[in-house]
């Protein structure tokens, strides 16, 4: 089953101002708990990535190909 990331992300000088951003997930995984693993990867990395933001609320749905 493919899984798609739903993120909401939160400027830190602007806390009301958020956005939904959703990431289809690189490898498809018959387990969920793989896919939710591979989440915290691509979280952390986003994060590392975009000093600016921070991480309001993230969430796995089924994405095109389940």
């Amino acid at each position: 089953m493919l899984y798609s990331l739903i993120i909401t992300i939160c400027a830190i000088n602007a806390p009301d101002r958020c956005q939904v951003y959703e990431q289809p997930m690189e490898h498809g995984s018959a387990m969920p708990i793989m896919a939710f693993v591979e989440a915290q990867g691509i979280l952390a990395q986003w994060l590392e990535q975009h000093p600016g933001y921070k991480l309001a609320h993230w969430r796995l749905e089924p994405g095109q190909g389940s």
